[in-house]
């Protein structure tokens, strides 16, 4: 029985200090916004092509570490004819996305753009994107100005 409990304690110390571990890979840090792991997955099966073109997703963690609130508005990128923040949501039992405004980010906070849910859609590629390339992106925010980051492209 103690042995349970000690193992159950040390599992559970593990995964406590997981949740508060740092996020990976600090791509860019600059004027209280912090960007970490940014990568764009590579066309592949059904988001391949849009209704003009070729589209991937970039995904990121940001974090404001400053004392104000921030918010994404804009993203551009050399490699897509559009770039635009965006937001999947369910509505229905169908997976939609949609252009959204911005994406806030308290002081303090972060926001996660990933599969599912915020995002940077590339759309209308102007080239092929392969696994091991490297996509310049330049986020825009309204206190921290425009961060480029450099994003891996993955395997969709």
């Amino acid at each position: 029985m103690k042995k349970r409990f000690g193992l159950l304690l040390i599992v559970f110390s593990l995964l406590l200090a997981a949740c508060g571990a740092k996020s990976g890979a600090l791509a860019v840090s600059q004027n209280g916004i912090e960007v970490y792991d940014p990568v764009v997955r590579a066309p592949g099966g059904m988001m391949a092509h849009g209704e003009g073109g070729a589209v991937a997703g970039a995904f990121m963690l940001i974090k404001n570490t400053g004392a104000q609130n921030d918010r994404l508005v804009k993203a551009a990128s050399d490699v897509a004819e559009l770039v635009q923040v965006h937001e999947t949501t369910m509505d229905g039992g169908v997976m939609k996305m949609a252009e959204v405004a911005g994406i806030d980010i308290p002081a303090g906070g972060q926001a996660e753009l990933k599969p599912g849910g915020y995002h940077v859609m590339l759309i209308n590629l102007k080239q092929e994107l392969k696994p091991g390339d490297s996509v310049s992106i330049t986020l825009t925010f309204e206190q921290a100005g425009e961060i480029t980051v450099q994003a891996g492209v993955i395997k969709q």
